[in-house]
């Protein structure tokens, strides 16, 4: 399963948003793939064929900085 979190854009207007790949049966976080510019591909580079239409949740800046430190 993978959701979105958007966590906006920051003050130079580069987009802070980061795809959460999760085990759904153990609910844990498997990857965290940072969307840079790429957007929805940025899924397909990290070779993932999973993502659709998804969701989308907002979080912060700090939580997006703290997912993308994981992996």
């Amino acid at each position: 399963m993978i959701i979105r979190l958007n966590a906006g854009n920051d003050k130079n207007g580069n987009p802070r948003r980061v795809f959460i790949v999760l085990d759904a049966g153990r609910g844990e976080i498997i990857k965290a793939i940072d969307e840079g510019y790429s957007g929805f591909g940025a899924v397909k580079e990290a070779g993932i064929n999973e993502w659709w239409s998804g969701l989308t949740f907002d979080t912060t800046p700090s939580e997006y900085r703290s997912l993308l430190r994981l992996f």
